[in-house]
């Protein structure tokens, strides 16, 4: 099997849904002028949705195209809504994971759903992690770079990710909302050095505040190759060894934990996953396209093989290692 961790659905019953009930979800759906545009709570609208966003047979033939047999579809996290009141983002959450499960019914058995959840309320996120594995059959989660401005590392989070471990599941960690940094606004900066400065501060965080350690079966997910992560462990190491700060969360030097995170492959450059091959090992490698996103990867099954990991690497970063985390096998549900 060749399998892609890292796309991206929302399901038209869960538009529609909010479209009829918009107090209930804290959703309101425009689509006067022809481009579907979501506006969760008091928040400006978001940006249109691309079609191929909700059409799930968009995705398949591009799956289809790649050579790809399987996947894990998650959310946009453009639609986390983590600054919903709870009541609504409880709804809302369970709205988008129930509709994804039905709309994903119309594929193989080899494409899963990753849960968003309200992580607003970790409890609720950690109760809704589990109605998504447990009854919807999901093989995960998918969640932003942090909750309105707290970290991922915070205690009160812990709830979450306890069940995460509990249910032997992983999380993706997928950057959308930046802080505001007037120089992200020019050439694109948000995206191009915006997303992977995110998600390095949040596994960053994850290290140092000493989460990976209080939860030792945790399983973490880091997109875009792992941001600047792998490429910065040993700044990490040296600001452990120079400054006290870095040790007051109690873990260790942060290059311990660079095989406690998997990572998918969406380099963009066959130096670049030569280099993360080589620094985490090719059993943490997982295929990633990012579908239907511009910065995503139009080839990612051709780019790993361009990067020539060797017969053994390549097999394992396209779909042996996702098979194995994610729980995935040919059979029927």
């Amino acid at each position: 099997m060749i399998v892609d961790v890292h796309s991206h659905f929302l399901s038209p019953l869960a538009i529609e849904a909010a479209r009829r009930a918009p107090d209930r979800y804290g959703v309101q759906v425009d689509g006067a002028d022809g481009a579907i545009r979501l506006r969760l709570g008091d928040a400006p609208p978001l940006r249109p949705l691309l079609p191929a966003l909700h059409d799930l047979a968009a995705y398949a033939t591009f799956a289809g195209a790649q050579g790809m047999t399987g996947a894990l579809v998650g959310p946009l996290m453009d639609i986390a809504g983590y600054h919903l009141p709870p009541a609504q983002g409880r709804a809302w959450s369970r709205l988008v994971n129930e509709s994804l499960a039905e709309s994903l019914g119309a594929l193989p058995a080899t494409f899963r759903g990753l849960a968003t959840v309200p992580l607003q309320d970790p409890p609720a996120a950690a109760a809704e992690l589990r109605h998504a594995v447990l009854t919807l059959g999901f093989r995960g989660a998918m969640i932003d770079t942090h909750v309105e401005g707290r970290a991922l590392a915070e205690p009160a989070l812990d709830p979450f990710w306890r069940a995460a471990m509990e249910l032997s599941v992983p999380v993706i960690l997928h950057p959308f909302v930046l802080e505001q940094v007037e120089r992200f606004g020019a050439y694109y900066l948000h995206n191009l050095v915006g997303y992977p400065f995110e998600t390095t501060l949040a596994a960053a965080g994850l290290i140092f505040a000493g989460t990976l350690d209080r939860m030792p079966e945790l399983t973490v997910v880091l997109v875009h190759g792992g941001g600047f992560l792998p490429y910065q462990l040993g700044r990490f190491d040296r600001g452990h060894q120079a400054r006290p700060e870095a040790r007051t969360g109690g873990a260790g030097p942060a290059s311990g934990y660079a095989r406690r995170f998997y990572y998918d492959t969406i380099t963009h450059s066959a130096r670049s996953l030569c280099f993360l091959c080589d620094v985490v090992g090719a059993d943490r490698l997982l295929l990633g396209s990012d579908f239907p996103f511009g910065l995503g990867d139009p080839e990612p099954v051709a780019a790993v093989r361009r990067a020539g990991l060797g017969e053994a690497n390549e097999r394992a970063a396209l779909g042996e290692n996702a098979m194995r985390l994610f729980q995935l096998t040919p059979a029927a549900r």
